[in-house]
């Protein structure tokens, strides 16, 4: 994607420039216009003809939107967990073909979760894990977190991408149970207790059974809601990321990157629907944003009691209309990381180092050495420094 224009200054856009953007990000004309809330003839004839800077043109709100749509920094999207079972397919499969990689780096063990007699975990950890059986060719892959990083480095060092890896599951009987999806938000769209207070004034519509939850005071550790149930094949999860990080890893909130975080959780049928329709298309963010738009809507006057012929002619609240535009057009980008001591180190610092110190001035330093000397690694740990010097990661 061109950098000239997904970058738009906000401040001296044009009607030419505009053009320009939406072609680049292969929107429609009717498509921005349903954005900035006016008819097709308004935009056409108004903003995308006009040789004023379009920010003039606007009113608060699509003026808001329009700063939103622009700002290609403000929001990013990750694959957030997958998880895939196989009928026909065994684990050695899954280890040797599906992530083309060898026993090696994993540690096998008897037993494991959902029915499997058998547990590969890659490097010991429980972000990539595959699970088979002994007496039939069943297996099921989940990956996780961190996981979802590393499995984007193995496959960009194989020359393919998590579409390329989705088309060989699907092409060999795969069945996606779970995929997640997360959108980052540099910029802070909205704030979560704001929505809140959307929920309370009956100032939304949802196709959900369950009423929306909210988790939080807004301060300390951030504020959550959720939309539907976990246990669904469709879930919304909005949080406060850099308050939940900040209070995890006791730094100020400010020093977080990422804002707000507005996640999607698909089971079962959606999920391998989305799969599907991603290996087809290679695109992630107009998939999930038809979710968003079919699944909840926000406004800016309690709609309880009105008829659904009104409540459609209403206005969606701007900050809601704004992330809906943003999310539309963003596009997925890999975030592959290499494996590595990186959380161990992190959890050292913040965990142990302040109580080894401590330990250190109280029985000396000596002391400590030789317990240090006689300290056993356990398998996991032993699994993890053999496969970072394997394939050289950095530590």
């Amino acid at each position: 994607m061109s950098e000239k224009y997904f970058k738009l200054d906000y401040e001296t856009t044009t009607g030419v420039d505009l053009v320009a953007f939406r072609q680049e990000l292969e929107l429609t004309q009717a498509q921005m216009a349903l954005f900035l809330n006016v008819s097709r003839p308004t935009y056409i004839n108004k903003i995308e003809r006009s040789d004023e800077v379009i920010a003039r043109l606007l009113n608060a709100d699509q003026r808001h939107t329009l700063r939103v749509l622009l700002n290609a920094d403000g929001m990013s999207l990750w694959l957030d967990y997958l998880s895939i079972s196989f009928k026909m397919r065994t684990a050695e499969w899954l280890v040797k073909t599906l992530l083309q990689s060898g026993y090696d780096l994993f540690i096998q063990r008897d037993g494991g979760r959902f029915g499997y007699s058998i547990t590969y975990a890659f490097a010991g950890q429980a972000f990539i894990t595959v699970y088979g059986k002994k007496d039939a060719p069943e297996s099921l892959i989940t990956v996780s977190g961190q996981g979802i990083r590393i499995l984007e480095n193995m496959l960009m060092q194989q020359d393919r991408n998590i579409f390329d890896f989705l088309s060989l599951a699907l092409d060999n009987g795969g069945h996606v149970t779970r995929i997640d999806y997360a959108f980052n938000d540099m910029e802070r769209i909205f704030n979560i207790f704001d929505l809140y207070k959307i929920v309370e004034a009956k100032r939304y519509t949802q196709k959900f059974r369950s009423e929306p939850t909210f988790i939080g005071n807004g301060q300390s550790g951030g504020a959550t809601m959720y939309f539907g149930s976990r246990s669904g094949q469709v879930f919304f999860r909005f949080y406060e990321k850099d308050k939940e990080q900040a209070t995890k890893r006791h730094i100020p909130h400010e020093e977080i990157g990422i804002k707000n975080r507005y996640e999607i959780e698909l089971k079962q049928d959606r999920a391998q629907t989305l799969a599907q329709h991603l290996v087809e298309k290679r695109k992630v963010g107009p998939e999930l944003f038809a979710y968003f738009q079919e699944y909840v809507r926000f406004y800016d006057v309690p709609v309880d009691k009105m008829a659904q012929k009104e409540i459609d002619k209403l206005q969606q609240w701007a900050p809601w209309r704004a992330f809906l535009q943003q999310a539309s057009v963003v596009e997925y980008v890999a975030q592959p990381v290499d494996l590595s001591m990186a959380r161990s180190l992190d959890w050292f610092i913040t965990q142990v180092a302040p109580t080894l110190k401590a330990l250190i001035l109280y029985f000396g330093q000596e002391t400590i050495d030789e317990i240090i000397d006689d300290a056993e690694l356990s398998p996991r740990q032993k699994k993890l420094l053999s496969v970072a010097e394997k394939v050289n990661l950095p530590f």
